[in-house]
């Protein structure tokens, strides 16, 4: 049987006089392997490649001439400062194999990341004399890894998001729920001999946990129709002025603050009055929740760069600056000078999602210490 004969191989000529025939026939399959291969010289200055397979060069785009006589750290470009390095350079100094990945960058400037083998070759006398590297594209492992990664990492944040929900919301039902029914309690008792005046007040009460309860219950609904692009808008023609005015019924009725509206009362817009009406009375009801010592809610009414402006300015606590751009997200409470929030962190959400469906804006101004002044802007007349 005549003996095989490995084809003509472009080896170092120290392998193709030193190596057997059966370690050419393995350095044969190296050359057919779809992997990317190279052998670097240990024993010379920065370690430089001997050998590299037609793989190596199909994933770095690099030819053979360019590859030659280089410290493969060429691939890494300017991202030098990775993982992998380091432990390639203990694993060197141990003389001991190492698997690394890497991001790495192709010739012509694409990314792209390496899972790369590295094992040691010892000689006869267990002297180490090269390395040997087998390289694996992964970019597409790496991305598909990301992409669960990020659908992991958003369906823990929405369970988190969910939790903290229900948190607040059985935290805010509960008050209302507990005082109308200890207001209930104090009306059915047989031997009840309340005065007129007494009961009236308790009944008042009552209704405004029942009024509370409504308001958390609504917000939530009207939560998770915006988020689902479930609202429609009907819009009719209306003076602002009038709305405002009956958004402001409730605070009014009750004497403790006074709502000025000022500026353009005349002013009309084609809007969704129930809709625009619910902003208000959540942009009033907070300037009144976080008031405190002042007792005057300016609602002031404007023209600028054809849009209608509507802000509301109370002289409360104010809103620390690093909480502002959080305050439309869905669930955000801000805290300031101590003072905690109350409410499901929905109603400013909702605020936002019903302007910017009215092609609008909505923004906020607030110094601690000096109060607030949310506003916006709807079109005129569309």
């Amino acid at each position: 049987m005549s003996k095989f004969k490995t084809p003509a191989m472009d080896l170092p000529p120290s392998f193709s006089n030193e190596f057997d025939e059966q370690t050419r026939l393995v350095l044969a399959a190296y050359l057919a392997s779809t992997s990317g291969i190279i052998i670097t010289d240990s024993q010379s200055p920065d370690n430089p490649i001997i050998f590299c397979n037609k793989a190596f060069e199909r994933i770095t785009g690099y030819s053979k001439e360019m590859i030659l006589g280089r410290n493969c750290r060429f691939l890494q470009g300017q991202t030098r400062e990775q993982k992998g390095r380091f432990i390639i350079q203990e694993a060197l100094l141990a003389e001991q194999a190492c698997i690394v990945e890497m991001l790495n960058y192709k010739k012509d400037g694409k990314a792209f990341w390496n899972e790369l083998h590295i094992s040691p070759i010892k000689n006869k006398d267990g002297l180490t004399t090269h390395y040997v590297g087998v390289q694996n594209d992964i970019t597409d492992r790496k991305l598909r890894q990301r992409q669960t990664d990020e659908e992991l990492k958003q369906a823990l944040k929405l369970q988190q998001e969910k939790d903290d929900f229900l948190s607040v919301a059985s935290h805010e039902l509960k008050t209302p729920i507990t005082s109308l029914k200890a207001i209930l309690q104090i009306l059915a008792k047989k031997d009840n001999t309340l005065a007129a005046e007494k009961a009236a007040d308790l009944i008042n009460r009552a209704n405004d946990s029942v009024d509370r309860i409504k308001r958390l219950v609504d917000n939530l609904l009207d939560s998770t129709a915006h988020h689902a692009g479930n609202i429609k808008l009907t819009k009719n023609l209306f003076v602002l002025a009038e709305i405002i005015n009956v958004c402001c019924l409730h605070i009014r009725s009750k004497g403790d603050f006074s709502i000025n509206v000022e500026g353009d009362l005349n002013l009309a817009i084609r809007a969704d009055p129930d809709k625009i009406g619910q902003v208000l009375t959540i942009l009033v009801d907070n300037a009144v929740k976080y008031a405190r010592t002042s007792r005057t809610i300016t609602v002031a009414i404007t023209v600028e760069d054809d849009q209608a402006k509507v802000s509301v300015i109370d002289q409360g606590i104010g809103i620390p600056q690093e909480k502002q751009p959080y305050l439309f997200q869905r669930y955000f409470k801000a805290e300031s000078n101590g003072f905690p929030s109350s409410g499901l962190g929905l109603g400013l959400y909702i605020c936002a999602e019903i302007i910017q469906k009215h092609h609008g804006d909505i923004g906020v101004e607030s110094v601690e210490g000096k109060g607030s002044t949310f506003w916006f802007t709807l079109p005129l007349l569309t």
